[in-house]
């Protein structure tokens, strides 16, 4: 695991000074150069996912919690993560005012993707203050 982080921090360096030699002449070149390390590191990064899903599954299992839980935490890591992939692309790009948007829309989709978490800690809370 070690080695593979060294490997990983190691081409995004090397893609970086690319990316800088690249900016002066050729802005396209430079971007699509980002884009593709950035997708080999999530490649890459995918593989210890199972592992680990597989590990908060089991801490679930034991804990007796609904898999809805779980289910709401895998979403907002995706969420999470995919809107800052999407920001930092934007931001690589010049786009600030588009990474502000896509950060809103992140933000909106992880309150919707909680309310009915928020419900049942409400039921909760109301059943505990009326009994």
């Amino acid at each position: 695991m070690v080695t593979e982080l060294i490997s990983v921090i190691a081409l995004c360096i090397i893609a970086s000074v690319m990316c800088k030699l690249f900016e002066r002449y050729a802005k396209e070149y430079s971007l699509f150069i980002s884009l593709a390390v950035a997708v080999v590191v999530i490649v890459s990064a995918a593989v210890y996912i199972s592992p680990i899903i597989e590990t908060i599954n089991g801490y679930f299992a034991r804990t007796g919690l609904d898999n809805d839980y779980l289910s709401v935490l895998i979403k907002a890591l995706g969420i999470s993560y995919i809107a800052q992939f999407a920001c930092d692309v934007c931001r690589d790009s010049g786009e600030s005012a588009l990474a502000s948007q896509i950060e809103l829309v992140g933000k909106v989709a992880l309150l919707t993707l909680a309310l009915p978490l928020f419900k049942g800690v409400a039921e909760i809370v109301s059943r505990l203050i009326y009994s």
